[in-house]
């Protein structure tokens, strides 16, 4: 899914503010360099904290657009979201990582993103970890499934008490209407979009609610909300498992992996093994084998224009078989201070468990398909963050019909280990007019991963050309 996309991507940015009454058609938002002498240009607009009370309390979201380089000839401007939930495209523009992304749409689009509300630049949550540290994550006792859910509710009520109505209105269909006053302000008669990972649900909610205004939109790497939250846990689960086979097939072959010559999957079960009974050494303190674990939804899913995740997973393995910690606990859902994912899963992709029982058969059902795996994927993360969140959540698991749109294309590697195919093709079922293209390579979204797809995307975002077959 989706946090790793944009971790650690995002700068710094000032923001100019304007208040979206003020973004109109005629003038647009109040544009100025994000940092002196730089291309890219950074606003702030203002909207209401809750959409259904458009003139009550209000929240500041953060903008950033790299202006097309032919004027002339632009076909106005296309929307990035790179994941999450509260992935700061925004400021991950703002910092000049555009062209890294998006090279090909350079001439002929306005490139923006923005940072949701509860990220980067716009409104933030800084709670700390939902997972915290030393509480168990895959308990094996009553006891340890009331700490769990005792904790997640302890930092839900806390976050309540420092950002109130902000932790109420950070769910996804109020994101999607921060979407369209972006584009409103902006004079963007059509909403073009490329939505990547926890992005594509972000794009299907819009295109739901606002199938008239969707232009060129690509979903790419999708969260199907019609799954829920076991079959999520399971579905990842069996492809995560298959993702640490392909991981340890590629350092038997690759000489640069730093366990090359040595059985895989005994040193991952040796350093897990010997972290659950003598914490490692970390940077902020001991490093346990649930970190280690809840480390892998980061680091097995390939996003080759990104990271080299399998050698960073190499090394790390590497470092920690001699005691050394800190890279797990550099990338790991375990102590992971983002707080607005945590909050924003919580409504909209709840856990929804029904006590100790029912956590204790689905760690049971994750580790009958995924043995050496298990429920160490971003589905359970989330299900163990949301256990006593304070606040119900605002749409529970359901499928999401779209109609009456302009053509979407939907896009998937056939090997995703962080939102299995499966996703996709049941979306293609619930969008009208869609078409689905996926790619046979393994990794986390095809646009990051295969060229075949980013070419098709490329051709449908440009001239509306969908593509005819597979990759």
């Amino acid at each position: 899914m989706w946090r790793s996309l944009a971790g650690g991507l995002a700068g710094a940015v000032l923001a100019a503010a304007v208040p979206v009454s003020a973004a109109t058609a005629a003038t647009g938002p109040d544009w100025q360099p994000c940092k002196p002498g730089a291309v890219e240009q950074c606003a702030s607009l203002t909207v209401p904290l809750d959409w259904s009370k458009p003139h009550g309390p209000t929240t500041k979201i953060f903008v950033a657009k790299v202006p097309a380089k032919d004027q002339a000839h632009k076909l106005g401007a296309l929307f990035f979201n790179p994941g999450g939930p509260g992935g700061a495209g925004g400021s991950i523009f703002a910092a000049g990582l555009a062209d890294a992304f998006m090279p090909q749409f350079r001439d002929r689009y306005d490139l923006v993103s923005f940072d949701p509300r509860g990220t980067g630049s716009s409104s933030q949550l800084d709670c700390g970890p939902v997972l915290r540290p030393g509480v168990p994550v895959f308990p094996k006792t009553k006891a340890q499934y009331d700490a769990m859910v005792a904790s997640s509710r302890a930092t839900g009520e806390q976050c309540l008490k420092q950002h109130g109505d902000l932790m109420r209105n950070l769910d996804t269909r109020t994101v999607a209407h921060d979407m369209d006053a972006i584009r409103a302000a902006l004079g963007e008669a059509k909403f073009n979009y490329l939505g990547i990972s926890y992005g594509s649900y972000l794009g299907t909610i819009y295109a739901q609610q606002f199938p008239k205004r969707v232009g060129r939109m690509v979903l790419d790497g999708i969260l199907d909300h019609k799954l829920g939250a076991t079959r999520l846990t399971l579905e990842e689960a069996k492809a995560m498992e298959d993702g640490f086979n392909r991981f340890s097939a590629w350092c038997d072959k690759e000489t640069s992996c730093a366990l090359h010559g040595q059985n895989v999957g005994k040193v991952y079960d040796a350093v897990v093994r010997k972290a659950d009974k003598t914490p490692l050494t970390g940077p902020n303190g001991p490093v346990t084998g649930d970190t280690i674990r809840l480390a892998l939804p980061s680091l097995l899913p390939l996003t080759s224009m990104v990271s080299d995740n399998w050698a960073d997973l190499a090394t790390a393995l590497a470092k920690a078989a001699k005691g050394d910690g800190t890279d797990f606990a550099n990338l790991s859902y375990l102590g992971d201070p983002e707080t607005a994912y945590a909050a924003v899963s919580c409504m909209d992709l709840p856990g929804e468990l029904r006590g100790y029982a029912d956590a204790r058969a689905r760690l049971a059902l994750a580790k009958a398909v995924a043995p050496r795996v298990g429920a160490a994927v971003e589905g359970w993360a989330i299900t163990a963050a949301c256990a006593g969140w304070p606040i119900p959540p605002s749409s529970p698991w359901q499928a999401t019909p779209v109609r009456g749109t302009a053509p979407i294309l939907i896009t998937s590697t056939l090997h995703d280990p962080s939102t299995p195919v499966v996703g996709a093709r049941s979306l293609a079922r619930q969008i009208d007019n869609s078409r689905l293209l996926t790619a046979d390579v393994y990794g986390h979204t095809a646009y990051l991963n295969s060229a075949c797809a980013r070419d098709r995307i490329t051709d449908y975002l440009l001239d509306g050309k969908l593509p005819t077959e597979n990759c």
